[in-house]
């Protein structure tokens, strides 16, 4: 889960998530700053919501990982081109894989 590892991470800085779900089901521990987007897929219809949440963050948080849960692993090649395309390019190095190992930042 993004969010425990975010929290496994806030020793390197201020840590990011988005997860989907529905307002009040997750609670952010120190260190970490957390925004739950509407249920439903980040890259279909929650691509500008999903657009305008990062670059919030990116711009006001400036955590030192930003870290991206998503429901659905069949759009994450998608979700890749949303944020290796114009406005992220540059700002934003991806990493993918599984809790405990390397992550989506």
């Amino acid at each position: 889960m993004a969010l425990e590892e975010a929290q496994a991470h806030v020793n390197e800085g201020v840590q990011a998530v988005i997860v989907e779900g529905g307002p009040g089901t997750l609670s952010a521990p120190p260190g970490v700053e957390m925004v739950q987007l509407a249920p439903g897929c980040v890259c279909c219809v929650g691509q500008l919501p999903l657009r305008v949440t990062v670059a919030r963050l990116l711009r006001q948080i400036r955590p030192a990982r930003l870290w991206i849960e998503v429901s659905a692993a069949g759009h994450l090649a998608e979700l890749r081109k949303q944020l290796n395309g114009p406005g992220f390019a540059g700002a934003v190095k991806l990493y993918e894989g599984q809790p405990g190992a390397s992550s989506t930042e």
